[in-house]
């Protein structure tokens, strides 16, 4: 029986894989896939990392890693977005990059897949770890951002492992649990810098439901393992930026020599990047620096409705239990859960679920207990287990392709009402705007289009930047990003859209329109 439960878990992750490759000849490069590739590219063939440190190395060297071993180097440095093209080629050099591109995230998604059921087994039993991988591996957000090469799916690989890591480290601070502990926090370090409030506050949360099931701490056991695990994270920190020594400057202007400069700079560049903060569309209001219940909201709306529901039921299972927190490694995946809830809160980046990724590890944890419990509660409860189970599978198929811009059926929010950017326009529809116009004999485009891809892909098309704040008559391309935006500033400069019909849908996140002349 256990052998068919881990057999029927790496079923469930091969046909997520087979779902998230097949996703690959169908979008064009996101928005910051070009800049994830030049980054990682950078770091393996200069040995630097300056042209946006605003994220940390070890997920966008993964990117460029296979392209490097295949020949690839980086270009004379520009910028992030020019390198990251010039690195992507055109043509079918293009189509066949983005893929090695894209191939070279999906061991971060294997791991996040065993750690889920390594956790799940712990807290809960193997059941629940084949249920937990088949909820985690069929929610659309995690199949959307593991098929891009992007930052979103190593965060959630290593910062689960390093939570993980904590937890067991806990029940016995050996000094081998140490070390892999240390080097597993190093590694969410290194993933993205969101992970050091995510490991702050879900790591505390985690060692509070210890304390109350447990109070007994060996004080000096404890101690020496925290220091070596925080040794042997700094080491590992300080190795992904190649042991570099450099003047970092100081608050008060001075400069100071410190190893991994670039990992301080690169902290200082996304807080100023938090201030600023970026601009969404959400609930019908616009809004640079995001909404205190942003993350909340859209967890549940990009989230599969029967997921939530198990979730709920698992907690209300595992509350049940007298007294509460006596077997305090059932709250462990319900504490990180709310405690990511809790960073997110605090960020003024509100730009969508990918930052909260990692929540999906915890979520199918907690919604798998809830539906083994639930499936041995009588027959009525187990019909109900099987139908959620069934709802999830259903609807994620449904998605297919289109995981990136899913919204569940209580929302359908695919006008862009619960937010625009990379959550429904992350720039992925042109190679579908191109088969548009082909199809459609189109030979000349207005379009505003949010995003990195050159315009070159539609070949054989004369296209036209779309002004702001003026009416243009013809065929027209416009992404949900400027519909909802704007772009320069001007807000509602293509608002005037919005009171037409499009003619098509063109994917999730281009609308195209045809605008009669005055005179016909």
């Amino acid at each position: 029986m256990l052998l068919s439960y881990r057999l029927a878990s790496i079923a469930f992750v091969l046909l997520a894989v087979i779902r998230i490759v097949s996703t690959y000849h169908v979008f064009n490069q996101t928005f910051d896939e070009p800049i994830s590739v030049a980054c990682g590219m950078e770091w393996l063939d200069r040995g630097t990392y300056i042209s946006d440190p605003k994220h940390p190395p070890l997920g966008r060297v993964a990117t460029a890693l296979a392209l490097y071993l295949d020949g690839v180097r980086s270009p004379t440095p520009v910028n992030a977005i020019v390198d990251g093209n010039r690195i992507l080629g055109t043509g079918d050099t293009y189509k066949r990059r983005l893929t090695w591109a894209r191939l070279s995230v999906l061991p971060f998604f294997f791991l996040s897949c065993g750690v889920l059921w390594a956790w799940t087994r712990w807290a809960f039993g193997e059941t629940e770890a084949a249920i937990a991988v088949l909820l985690f591996s069929s929610a659309p957000p995690v199949l959307g951002h593991a098929g891009i090469a992007m930052t979103d799916i190593a965060l959630t690989a290593m910062l689960s492992l390093a939570l993980f890591s904590f937890c067991r480290w806990l029940d016995l601070p050996s000094t081998g649990r140490s070390l892999a502990l240390g080097a597993a926090v190093g590694a969410a370090v290194l993933s993205k810098f969101t992970a050091i409030p995510f490991l702050l506050v879900c790591g505390g949360l985690i060692a509070a439901a210890r304390s109350f099931s447990n109070p007994k701490w060996e004080g000096r056991r404890h101690l020496t393992g925290l220091l070596i695990a925080a040794a042997v994270a700094s080491l590992v920190v300080w190795g992904g930026y190649r042991f570099t020594v450099g003047p970092v400057v100081l608050p008060g202007g001075s400069t100071v020599p410190l190893p991994a400069p670039a990992f301080f700079g690169g902290l200082r560049a996304l807080m100023a990047h938090n201030h600023e903060g970026l601009p969404n569309y959400f609930l019908g209001e616009r809004s640079l620096l995001g909404w205190v219940y942003y993350y909340p909201v859209v967890i549940f709306a990009k989230s599969p409705a029967a997921l939530i529901a198990l979730f709920l039921c698992g907690i209300f299972l595992i509350a049940r239990h007298r007294p509460v927190l006596e077997k305090w490694e059932r709250w462990t995946p319900v504490l990180v859960a709310a405690g990511m809830l809790i960073v997110g809160t605090g960020s003024s980046i509100n730009i969508g679920v990918r930052h909260l990724l990692p929540i999906y590890v915890p979520l199918a944890g907690v919604a798998a207990f809830g539906a083994v419990r639930l499936f041995h509660a009588g027959r009525l409860a187990r019909v109900a287990c099987v139908a959620l189970i069934a709802w999830q599978v259903a609807s994620s198929i449904r998605a297919h392709p289109d995981y990136l811009a899913y919204f569940n059926e209580v929302v359908h929010a695919d006008n862009g009402e619960f937010g625009v950017d990379t959550d429904l326009d992350y720039g992925q529809d042109l190679w579908r705007l191109a088969e548009a116009c082909k199809r459609r004999n189109i030979q000349s485009l207005w379009i505003a289009y949010h995003g990195t891809a050159k315009l070159e892909q539609l070949a054989g098309i004369q296209t036209h930047s779309l002004p702001t704040d003026t009416r243009e008559d013809g065929w027209i391309a416009v992404s949900m990003f400027k519909l909802k935006l704007g772009d320069g500033g001007s807000f509602n400069g293509y608002s005037w859209l919005e009171a037409l019909q499009p003619v098509e849908r063109v994917g999730k996140s281009i609308r195209l329109y045809f605008v009669p002349s005055a005179g016909r």
